[in-house]
C-alpha cells in the first residue's frame, strides 16, 4: 500500500493553512491600535501609573458590583419561580 498520496495531502494543508495571528494583533490592525508597543514618549512616571493602577481597580470592582448584583437578582428570580413551581 503506498501512502504517498495521504502524506501529500498533509503536506498540502500544512503548506496551504492560514497564519494565526492572536486578537490582539488583530485588534491592532482593525482599530489601528499601538496595543503592546511602547515608545518612549509613552511610559509613565511612578505617579501617574499608580494612579492609572488605582483607576484600573476602581473599574473593576464597580464591574464585579454589577456581575453580583445581577447575579443575585436572577438567582432571586429563579429561585422565586422554583418557589411558585414546588409549592
Amino acid at each position: 500500500m503506498s501512502f504517498g498520496s495521504a502524506i501529500a495531502a498533509i503536506v498540502s494543508q500544512r503548506n496551504n493553512r492560514r497564519k494565526r495571528t492572536s486578537q490582539l494583533e488583530r485588534y491592532a490592525e482593525k482599530t489601528g491600535s499601538k496595543l503592546g508597543k511602547l515608545s518612549d514618549y509613552d511610559k509613565l512616571s511612578k505617579e501617574e501609573l499608580s494612579k492609572l493602577g488605582q483607576k484600573i481597580k476602581a473599574e473593576n470592582n464597580k464591574k464585579r458590583q454589577r456581575v453580583i448584583a445581577f447575579t443575585a437578582v436572577i438567582m432571586i428570580i429563579v429561585l422565586s419561580i422554583f418557589w411558585y413551581l414546588m409549592f
